[in-house]
């Protein structure tokens, strides 16, 4: 008798990892995905799996870094869509920044190449949640599986918004007032547009007076902190740009404020204009932009905008497994969980990938140990006490963490995972 597919709901990060963990555990999928889709032009006009929207940027590669280590560890648990990055990886100082194309391109065959896994271009319904299925679906739920989660979450979800950056024409940059550099000189990765306190004073005053999109007025406006639109950080204060994404530190001269660029694609044809998610109206969006020494004739490439991030408070919602707990074998993955991040979403497909094959095999799944980042980022989405928020991976998290030796709670948490893992698949 031939094993049923599990049905993979979403080829975002964690529906992708996802696919592809099972059927490296030689279990078969049928991955279901909405895209290419007319509603989502502006975020990925390509049908292909895992392309990043928000940011091309996976941030620090660094074990002594929260997102450095939670690489090291998927690295070890032979994430798939990590090795992909890494191939289509372009500078970005000591970030994993990529080509988008490239690196969505690349996760697309690896999944078309695989006789185990049967892809299905629709949207899906309420029968693909039956058997064994994942749902994964991300931001850009589909209305009749977001009303099935909700059902299932009861008054346990909630959504907040985030932004994405503009993306601009590279030949537009004026790089006469510009210059390449990455901070505390180690390396030249970034184009970097350097500004006086004048041309700040006058930046800022601007953009405090610029039209700004917004939803229903109804509607309770939460900002995940780590993407929260630049225009909204400003109104903390006249400094508060100029300590957080326009800080102009680390660099041989003075500046009072530093915007930088960072490359979108190999080529470096395009670029992204670093931490500036932003809600502005698409004619504000060019107004302000052109004023930053530099980029007085720039071309927006792709405009910044923003969308809802629907999520549930797993604790009360969710097993340990990331199973439902009122509805048995239908499981949830990435950013529904209330995972922040690529890479995070990463980890919740390689962890529910896990958990659907010890079911399967009738074997005892538990969490990764404590000691790492993965364990202790699935601890704080599925045993917190209270309400949780959005989370990413941070050495915060871990328990017992001491400041003064990071490289060694690092090196532990590998050596930890390493072997967790391997219990879990051999």
């Amino acid at each position: 008798m031939t094993e049923e597919r599990v049905r993979v709901i979403g080829g975002g990060f964690a529906g992708s990892e996802a696919a592809i963990a099972l059927s490296n555990l030689g279990v078969p999928v049928l991955l279901i995905e909405r895209r290419p889709d007319e509603k989502l032009f502006h975020f990925n006009n390509s049908g292909n799996f895992a392309y990043p929207v928000c940011s091309n940027s996976f941030k620090s590669v660094q074990m002594q870094n929260g997102h450095g280590l939670l690489k090291a560890e998927l690295s070890v648990m032979r994430s798939s869509l990590l090795k992909h990055a890494r191939k289509s990886r372009v500078k970005a100082g000591k970030a994993l920044a990529v080509d988008r194309d490239e690196f969505s391109l690349l996760v697309t065959r690896d999944i078309s190449n695989r006789k185990n896994i049967v892809v299905e271009r629709r949207v899906a319904d309420e029968d693909d949640l039956k058997g064994r299925a994942i749902i994964a679906t991300g931001p850009f739920t589909s209305e009749n599986i977001l009303e099935c989660i909700k059902n299932l979450a009861g008054q346990k979800h909630y959504s907040f918004i985030d932004s994405v950056s503009p993306i601009l024409l590279a030949e537009s940059v004026n790089m006469e007032k510009c210059f390449t550099a990455s901070r505390y000189n180690e390396g030249n990765d970034y184009i970097n547009c350097p500004m006086t306190k004048d041309e700040f004073n006058v930046f800022y005053d601007e953009l405090l007076k610029a039209e700004r999109s917004g939803y229903d007025e109804t509607d309770k406006e939460e900002f995940f902190s780590g993407c929260m639109p630049f225009e909204e950080v400003a109104r903390y204060g006249r400094r508060a740009l100029v300590f957080g994404i326009m800080k102009p530190v680390g660099f041989d001269k003075k500046y009072y404020a530093v915007v930088q660029l960072r490359r979108e694609n190999r080529e470096g044809t395009m670029l992204n204009m670093v931490g500036f998610q932003t809600r502005l109206k698409w004619g504000e969006q060019e107004r302000i932009v052109r004023m930053i020494p530099g980029l007085e004739k720039a071309e927006i490439l792709r405009y910044g905008v923003m969308h809802k991030n629907p999520y549930v408070d797993s604790p009360s919602v969710l097993n340990e497994n990331l199973e439902f707990k009122n509805r048995k074998n239908l499981y949830l993955a990435g950013q529904l969980t209330g995972s922040e991040g690529y890479m995070e979403a990463t980890l919740t497909g390689i962890y529910v990938a896990l958990s659907v094959f010890s079911k399967i095999k009738k074997r005892e799944m538990t969490l990764p140990p404590e000691t790492t980042m993965s364990g202790s980022l699935l601890r704080y989405l599925l045993k917190s006490e209270k309400k949780i928020n959005p989370m990413n991976a941070n050495f915060g998290l871990l328990k017992d963490y001491s400041k003064k030796n990071k490289l060694f709670y690092a090196k532990r948490a590998l050596k930890d995972i390493w072997e967790w893992y391997n219990e879990r698949t051999l």
